[in-house]
């Protein structure tokens, strides 16, 4: 069974040393319901980030939107 790569939000908060709870509690910081570790921790694996997510995500991390969800990118904002 092959794992998938690691997506760019784990690798962002391995490279921060944050943990989940810590980067729920970021979010929530930015004015949204704070998410469950267990919810963040199914979107690094394997869930796509909700679009009401994806703002406050990409505010925190610095992580351009078209990174966090290309398949959006090319919807919302044409990006190749």
């Amino acid at each position: 069974m092959s794992e998938k790569p690691e997506t760019s939000l784990r690798k962002w908060r391995a490279g921060q040393r944050y943990s989940l709870d810590h980067v729920c509690d970021l979010i929530q910081q930015q004015g949204l319901k704070r998410p469950s570790a267990a919810k963040l921790s199914r979107i690094e694996r394997d869930q796509d980030i909700p679009p009401d997510l994806l703002p406050a995500i990409e505010a925190i991390t610095g992580i351009p939107a078209k990174e966090l969800r290309p398949d959006l990118a090319k919807i919302f904002w044409g990006a190749q």
